[in-house]
């Protein structure tokens, strides 16, 4: 959620003078269709290397070069390019083909703010496990059996997240980025196999970040690309409680899309919070569902549509003041939600001194209407 507004863009300018879904019958599932194989293509085209091997070319390249390039069967290499440069992806034909500029930020540069091809392949691995839908909507299970491919998608998706907390969030925070300079400590939540913290240890050095997780696979993933890389990074098998606090008290804590699958929630920020220096800051990075006046936006309709797939993980998408709520209960103030586009939210705040020594007894208050 991880960036939609990358993926509306590319669907509208493929489905430019198309009419939606409903409006003109098959027209409408046409429409519907191409965004499909759109998706399925930009993945196809990152996984095996297509995209990339093309954004390194000056000039364009027949199939046969791509193939050798990417050690690839070359008919498939051929159909795959004739789809992508029919969907607009890609641009060329019988003497070759390119990677426009525009679209090599877009598919194939990670480091790029404007790189949303992990989002690509975010929906594609998701729809792997959609046979889990059976299960779901006949005996209400979900969980396990609809997250084979989460930990890989997942993995895909917040690239656009760590470039944008880089990006666009640290520029706004100008006293954090200035701790992550001088050398801050930072706990990483939920840290997966660890992109962010080793995106942000490579941007600031000085600072020393600890990645917990309680996936032991993602957690050796995580430890394995870190190696050779000196003390700045650590991962750890954890949770919470203990785990939070091996290097703390934290200067900075970070939950990137961890939040809405965690079953007390309100428990976990207590945790996070209290691992925290008393100046101590967290960001939670969070898909948002909109209020009602902006259900029609693009972006907005493919949170709601995105409900479908969290709920088949057994979770669902928080409301901007259901947010701000449960922070408050948790002992955290000054609660500040920066929209990065798309319906990707950073929320941000400070650790109440209020909160300091006490707990804050009860379920959380009841949210106001979201504004």
């Amino acid at each position: 959620m991880r960036g939609f507004k990358g993926i509306v863009f590319v669907l509208s300018r493929v489905n430019r003078n198309r009419s939606a879904l409903g409006e003109k019958g098959l027209s409408g599932v046409s429409n519907a269709s191409l965004g499909f194989y759109t998706v399925w293509a930009a993945h196809l085209g990152r996984r095996y290397g297509i995209l990339q091997a093309l954004s390194r070319r000056k000039r364009r390249a027949g199939t046969g070069a791509i193939a050798r390039a990417c050690g690839l069967h070359e008919p498939a290499v051929r159909v795959w390019c004739e789809a992508a440069r029919s969907l607009g992806l890609i641009e060329g034909g019988g003497d070759g083909y390119r990677l426009p500029a525009d679209r090599r930020a877009l598919l194939a540069n990670p480091d790029d703010v404007r790189f949303l091809g992990g989002q690509f392949s975010y929906l594609a691995l998701r729809s792997l496990d959609f046979g889990a839908f059976d299960a779901f909507f006949r005996r209400g299970e979900a969980g396990a059996p609809a997250r084979r491919h989460l930990r890989e998608a997942s993995e895909e998706a917040t690239r656009w997240d760590h470039t944008s907390f880089l990006e666009f969030l640290l520029p706004r925070m100008a006293d954090v980025r200035s701790r992550l300079q001088a050398g801050a400590r930072v706990l990483d939540i939920g840290c997966g196999t660890g992109g962010w913290a080793l995106t942000m240890a490579r941007a600031f050095p000085r600072s020393r970040f600890t990645g917990i997780d309680p996936d032991r696979e993602a957690i050796r993933i995580a430890t394995g690309r870190n190696a050779g890389g000196g003390r700045g990074v650590r991962f750890l098998v954890g949770s919470g409680g203990a785990s939070m606090r091996g290097s703390g008290p934290y200067d900075l804590a970070y939950l990137g899309e961890v939040l809405y699958g965690v079953k007390d929630k309100l428990r976990l920020l207590r945790q996070v919070r209290r691992s925290l220096a008393r100046d101590g800051v967290v960001v939670v990075a969070e898909g948002l569902v909109a209020p009602a006046r902006r259900a029609a936006e693009p972006a907005a309709q493919l949170v709601a549509a995105m409900g479908l797939d969290f709920a088949l993980q057994g979770a669902r998408f928080f409301r901007r003041s259901e947010l701000d709520a449960l922070l408050a209960d948790a002992g955290f103030h000054r609660v500040k939600f920066h929209d990065a586009g798309g319906g990707l939210w950073f929320v941000v705040a400070g650790v109440d001194p209020s909160a300091l020594g006490s707990e804050r007894g009860g379920a959380a208050r009841t949210p106001r209407g979201d504004r």
